[in-house]
């Protein structure tokens, strides 16, 4: 049903004894839900400067054309050292690349909040809900 801008207007300034006698003063109603957040972000772990600065370098040669053998190459050469092994091999340099580029990918996901359990709350029923819950 269409309504007509002076109507509505004239329906905002009605008071509430206007509006009909369905309506009655109950107190501070509310809209209730609950809204479930989940992101990547919570949990995450913070890369240390170093493997940061490893990163960059893989990315950038990488960019430039450079081969992962080339790359490893250049890490050897300089002052950078693997984790676990004394140097780096073309796979690891295409392991840490990969496994960069996926936690960033899935850093970025964003997941839509889920919201659920819809309800209204009196908070008039809810005081006196309490106090009798006390008392018995």
């Amino acid at each position: 049903m269409l309504i007509n801008l002076e109507t509505w207007l004239n329906l905002l300034r009605w008071s509430n004894s206007d509006r009909g006698y369905l309506l009655q003063d109950i107190g501070e109603v509310f809209f209730t839900c609950i809204v479930e957040i989940t992101s990547p972000k919570f949990w995450v772990l913070p890369l240390s400067k170093e493997q940061e600065e490893k990163y960059e370098i893989i990315k950038i040669m990488r960019g430039k054309g450079f081969t992962f053998l080339e790359i490893s190459d250049y890490l050897n050469s300089s002052d950078y050292k693997p984790q676990r092994t004394d140097k780096f091999t073309s796979q690891q340099v295409f392991g840490l690349l990969d496994k960069m580029n996926k936690r960033i990918k899935r850093l970025q996901k964003i997941t839509p909040p889920k919201i659920y359990n819809f309800g209204l709350v009196n908070i008039f029923d809810e005081i006196i809900n309490e106090k009798v819950s006390k008392i018995l």
